[in-house]
């Protein structure tokens, strides 16, 4: 019977999944080296989303902060999305309800944002993807919404 509470135990932490982990490699201050939108307006090649020359992040085990220079003249906005699959609201443009959730699949960091307007006929929206990647002083975004594509690298900041 003193082996009960260590099978109990085993058993839990066997029927607990372990949190989603970010990528440690991700936390650092980017700047833009590709734009595979190049010449196409400083919002690149997704309409509505500005694109951020200059990004930092910053990582921890509960969340992910995002400062990008994405904000009016180019001024610092700050994302902040939650780990744990809940959804947070986050920056946008003027009038829009933009609401985010971030998950983890395998070494990238996903984020998925909605963003919805209410119109003279009903809501209308759009969602954005972004998959974040890096390997060694390289960041990836990979940026999508509907048919459009977006994919930018970023190089470390020493």
């Amino acid at each position: 019977m003193r082996s009960l509470p260590a099978i109990a135990f085993v058993l839990c932490a066997i029927a607990i999944p372990a949190r989603a982990q970010v990528n440690v490699g991700l936390a650092g201050n980017w700047t833009l080296a590709e734009n595979d939108a190049a010449g196409r307006g400083r919002g690149g090649g997704i309409p509505g989303v500005p694109l951020a020359t200059e990004m930092s992040i910053k990582v921890s085990a509960s969340e992910v902060t995002v400062d990008t220079n994405t904000g009016s003249a180019q001024s610092i906005q700050t994302a902040v999305y939650k780990l744990d699959g809940s959804e947070t609201s986050v920056p946008g443009p003027l009038g829009w309800t933009n609401k985010a959730k971030a998950t983890t699949k395998d070494s990238t960091l996903v984020i998925s944002t909605i963003r919805s307007l209410e119109g003279p006929n009903g809501p209308i929206g759009a969602e954005v993807v972004d998959v974040y990647s890096v390997s060694g002083d390289l960041l990836t975004l990979e940026r999508m919404q509907g048919r459009n594509r977006q994919k930018l690298v970023y190089k470390r900041k020493p």
